[in-house]
């Protein structure tokens, strides 16, 4: 027989009377002086800032957060981007979200302001991003792809 129900018979009064004292001590710590608090604000894995705006909101993931970037765009009375648009961060920085850093392009235009940046090798293909990970990892100064001179 479970406690609650022993002590209600031991109590002689029905089991729904007997108070649930389940959490009720009092030493839980609530709201922003828990430790994962987070202040409306996160950070995507992309690096993008998102807000806390509810899940009923029609910027809004299932979770409930809305991209900074897009509520900005949207609360100055912009059409949100359509499927074929994005907003540009001009300066590059993606948790700088003022209006005056923002820039609707296709996303064609997108592609073509960020490849223009690396040029093209002789053969007429892109070259590999300087500090990404597709530039390769150095290992004494050559490239882990190299073999080395035998």
């Amino acid at each position: 027989m479970p406690t609650r129900e022993r002590r209600a018979k031991v109590l002689s009064i029905p089991i729904e009377q007997l108070p649930d004292a389940r959490g009720q001590h009092g030493n839980h710590v609530r709201g922003d002086q828990h430790h994962r608090w987070n202040d409306c604000r996160i950070l995507s894995t992309h690096g993008y800032v998102k807000l806390r705006v509810g899940a009923d909101h029609p910027l809004a993931d299932p979770n409930g957060y809305a991209y900074e970037h897009l509520v900005v765009w949207v609360s100055a009375g912009r059409e949100p981007p359509r499927f074929n648009d994005l907003l540009h961060h001009k300066n590059e920085d993606r948790t700088d979200n003022r209006l005056a850093n923002l820039e609707l392009k296709t996303r064609g235009d997108h592609s073509a302001h960020h490849l223009s940046d690396r040029g093209r090798d002789e053969r007429g293909r892109f070259k590999p991003r300087v500090g990404k990970k597709s530039a390769g990892a150095l290992l004494d100064g050559r490239e882990h792809r190299e073999w080395p001179d035998a």
